[in-house]
């Protein structure tokens, strides 16, 4: 531990060094490359929030500055007690602190308080606050510098020398700024979906919406079915009726929704009664007009208004083509699957990726190709298409297009009369 014994000779033998050469001046700063510390010597990870190197303007009276680069190990950089004593260090390009500092020191025998300043990029300083050190016990501990710099970032942080002790430096570390839509839950956010949209299970604050459960980061929201879990209250000879985020209370079951259970459900889309009570569709899947489609990691479904053969065709990142005629699951698409080939009716078909496999990342083209339908398909018989995209944590995306023209082709791109639209996975 330090202490004045320490101190005394320490600050004899390096005052003239200290006094002969002048801290870099901030101008300087920014010309000259930081030289690297000890977190070059292995393999650097992206976006930590420790000093990644010593910079320029660290003062001859810093023993050991490499000590204070990374994350804290027990070795530590001495800051002598001298008023022109600097430790400068660079959190790195691209990982700019925005919130408060953490310092980790140790080897402080009496309380020690001293200045900090957060400097821009360029040199020039943005904030000062005040470090206090009170733990004199042995150890590593923890001293928080508030940063005042509202929504601006530091490169560089200064850590001043004090005029009563030494004291040594460890670590620091920037806290981040809590930022509602980046997809972490961080600070008072109860969920972070990626996105600032309320309706989704996570409102616009970052907060759990009212009848949602959501988990993991980036939050995935799933609304609770509070009929299903016999939460609800409705008055006697009431049936539940669950509605996302909620529940209604109606006084019949009134068609097309059917008593499953005790609860009124629409078999069509329920899939714990897909077509009929009792009727479950498999994990990750869903239930599309009575019909159970397969879902999972990425999910297109497609129907129509009116009676007719259309086909589902979509078209993959690396140009695989997914139809009737390449259901897959193989290589030639993408690992996807059309589980589902409607030849009458209002559909569906639908093409999936499973729980477990991953779509390639990129962009989707849609196409619907109408084949057969009584009557044609013109203008005074159009065929409304409706193609929901569905992806974990996303909300559901819908393309509602009118057809008023047959369109007999089974290629795919933004260039074909049969095409609905594009997404981007993930």
């Amino acid at each position: 531990m330090a202490s004045g014994r320490v101190l005394a000779p320490l600050l004899a033998g390096l005052l003239s060094v200290a006094c002969g050469e002048p801290p870099v001046s901030e101008a300087v700063l920014a010309a000259r490359p930081a030289p690297l510390g000890r977190a070059s010597e292995g393999v650097k990870l992206g976006g930590d929030l420790y000093a990644d190197a010593v910079a320029p303007g660290t003062t001859a009276t810093v023993l050991n500055a490499n000590n204070a680069v990374g994350a804290p190990d027990g070795e530590a950089a001495t800051v002598l007690g001298l008023l022109n004593a600097s430790l400068l260090l660079d959190m790195g390009a691209g990982e700019e602190g925005t919130g408060n500092l953490k310092v980790y020191y140790q080897g402080v025998a009496l309380s020690v308080a001293t200045q900090v300043d957060f400097l821009r990029a360029d040199g020039t300083v943005l904030t000062t606050g005040t470090l206090r050190l009170v733990n004199v016990s042995v150890g590593t501990h923890i001293a928080m510098v508030p940063f005042r710099g509202g929504s601006a970032s530091y490169r560089y942080v200064r850590l001043r020398g004090s005029v009563i002790e030494l004291y040594m430096v460890d670590a620091i570390e920037a806290e981040g700024r809590v930022v509602c839509g980046d997809a972490q839950t961080n600070g008072v956010e109860t969920c972070d979906d990626g996105n600032i949209q309320s309706g989704d299970g996570c409102n616009s604050i970052c907060q759990v919406e009212h009848g949602y459960t959501c988990h993991g980061q980036p939050s995935v929201c799933t609304d609770v079915d509070e009929c299903y879990q016999g939460t609800a209250q409705c008055a006697p000879g009431e049936l539940c009726v669950n509605t996302p985020g909620g529940y209604t209370c109606q006084p019949d079951c009134l068609a097309p929704r059917t008593v499953c259970g005790g609860a009124c459900v629409d078999t069509r889309t329920d899939v714990l009664h897909c077509g009929a009570c009792g009727q479950a569709c498999a994990y990750g899947g869903s239930c599309a007009l009575g019909v159970c489609v397969g879902g999972g990691a990425l999910q297109f479904t497609a129907t129509w208004n009116r009676d007719g053969d259309a086909d589902l065709l979509v078209r993959t990142p690396t140009g695989k083509l997914i139809s009737f005629w390449n259901p897959g699951p193989s290589d030639t698409t993408d690992r996807g699957i059309l589980d589902v080939d409607a030849r009458k009716g209002l559909g569906p078909e639908n093409i999936y990726w499973p729980l477990g496999t991953t779509p390639p990342s990129g962009t989707y083209d849609i196409c619907l190709s109408l084949t057969t339908f009584t009557p044609d398909v013109d203008v005074s018989a159009p065929v409304q298409a409706h193609v929901v995209v569905r992806r974990p944590g996303q909300l559901e995306r819908v393309f509602d297009t009118p057809r008023i023209q047959p369109s007999l082709n089974f290629e795919c791109a933004p260039s074909e009369a049969n095409y609905v639209g594009s997404i981007t996975y993930p």
